[in-house]
C-alpha cells in the first residue's frame, strides 16, 4: 500500500466519524425539544405537599436543673436532680446549748499579779463544788480545773481579774473578775465545842512528789506546762548554741512589713527541742510578756534574765492560735 491509498482510507474514516457524532448531537437536539424528561405538575404536587420546617423554640434554663449540676457541680450523669421539699408549716427553732460559765464553778478571790515575771502571778479561787477538797485553791497560768462542759485553765491573771481558755478551742475565752463578797463573808463559823483542821494545800502544778534531782531529764506537762529536770537544765545552760544549729531552724516572722516573731520552719523529731514542746511551723511572739523579733533578740533576753526568772511564760503562735507554754526551772 503506497502513501497516497492510506490517505484517502484516512481521510474517509475520518469523514465518517464526525458524520457519526453530528448525526448524535443533531439527534439529541431535536428529541430534547420534541420529549419532556421532567413533569412540572408531578413535581409541584410532590413539593407543595412536604410540610414546612416548625421554628425553633426557645428554651429556658433552669438554674438547680440545668445550670449547677453541669457547670457547678459537674453532674454529667443525666440523672435528674434531686427534688428537696421545703417544709411548710412552723419554723425550726434552733438549738441553743447551753454553757456552764466559769463564774458557776469556782469564784475569785484574790489575784498577786507580778509585773516583771508574768509566770510567776497568781490567784486564789474557790471552787463552788462544796465537796471538793481543799475549795480555796492557788491557781497559775496555765492552772487546769473541770466543769461539766469539759476543762479549762487559767489564760491571763491581770490587776483586773483573771481570763479563762476552754478545751473546746471554738469556745471563746472568759473573764472573771475578783469577788466583791467582803472579809465578813469569807470567815468561816463552826460550832461550839468544834475544832478547826487545818487543810493542807496542794500544789496544782506538780504532778508527783518528786523533784529537783530525782528528776534529772525528765520533762512533765501538764495544760501547757513543763517541768525542766536538773540535767535539762544543765544542758540548756552550756548547749543553747548547738541545740539551735542542730534541733531547730528558724527564720524571722513578718507581719506587715514589720518583725513580729522568731518562726520555727524546721524543728528535728525526738530532740531537745521536740522533747520541750518545739513544733516546726511555731511562732515565738514573746518571752515573758517581751516581744521577740528574731533568735538574737531572743537569746540576748534569755541571757539577760536567766538570773532573774525562774518560770518563763512564751507566747507561740500555733496554727493560727495563740498558745501560752510555761517552763518551770528545777524545783519550782
Amino acid at each position: 500500500m503506497n502513501v497516497g491509498i492510506f490517505k484517502s482510507v484516512s481521510y474517509v474514516t475520518s469523514f465518517a466519524l464526525l458524520s457519526g457524532v453530528a448525526y448524535v448531537a443533531y439527534d439529541y437536539y431535536t428529541d430534547g425539544r420534541t420529549k419532556t424528561y421532567f413533569e412540572v405538575a408531578r413535581a409541584e404536587t410532590v413539593l407543595n405537599g412536604v410540610e414546612p420546617p416548625r421554628a425553633p423554640r426557645p428554651m429556658a434554663l433552669d438554674y438547680k436543673g440545668d445550670i449547677k449540676p453541669a457547670v457547678v457541680s459537674f453532674d454529667w450523669t443525666g440523672k435528674p436532680p434531686v427534688v428537696v421539699e421545703e417544709v411548710t408549716g412552723a419554723a425550726t427553732e434552733d438549738v441553743v446549748v447551753e454553757l456552764t460559765p466559769v463564774s458557776d464553778v469556782l469564784e475569785v478571790l484574790m489575784v498577786l499579779v507580778d509585773d516583771r515575771d508574768p509566770g510567776e502571778s497568781l490567784c486564789l479561787v474557790r471552787l463552788t463544788n462544796a465537796q471538793a477538797d481543799p475549795r480555796d485553791r492557788w491557781f497559775g497560768i496555765g492552772s487546769a480545773a473541770s466543769s461539766p462542759d469539759g476543762e479549762f485553765s487559767v489564760y491571763r491573771i491581770t490587776g483586773d481579774g483573771v481570763e479563762f481558755s476552754f478545751a473546746d478551742e471554738g469556745r471563746a475565752r472568759e473573764f472573771l473578775a475578783p469577788s466583791t463578797r467582803t472579809g465578813a463573808d469569807l470567815i468561816v463559823t463552826v460550832e461550839e465545842g468544834a475544832k478547826l483542821r487545818a487543810r493542807t494545800q496542794t500544789s496544782l502544778i506538780a504532778t508527783n512528789d518528786a523533784k529537783g534531782p530525782e528528776l534529772p531529764r525528765v520533762t512533765e506537762r501538764r495544760n501547757g506546762q513543763y517541768f525542766l529536770g536538773t540535767e535539762d537544765a544543765a544542758t540548756l545552760a552550756t548547749d543553747y548554741q548547738s541545740i539551735l544549729s542542730s534541733d531547730v531552724k528558724t527564720k524571722t516572722f513578718m507581719r506587715d512589713g514589720k518583725r513580729a516573731g522568731v518562726e520555727l520552719t524546721d524543728v528535728r523529731e525526738g530532740s531537745f527541742a521536740a522533747r520541750h514542746g518545739a513544733q516546726s511551723g511555731d511562732v515565738v511572739i514573746s518571752i515573758n510578756g517581751t516581744p521577740v523579733g528574731s533568735q538574737q533578740e531572743a537569746i540576748a533576753f534569755a541571757n539577760a534574765n536567766s538570773e532573774r526568772y525562774s518560770i518563763w511564760t512564751v507566747e507561740v503562735l500555733r496554727l493560727g492560735r495563740v498558745e501560752t507554754v510555761v517552763y518551770h526551772s528545777p524545783g519550782n
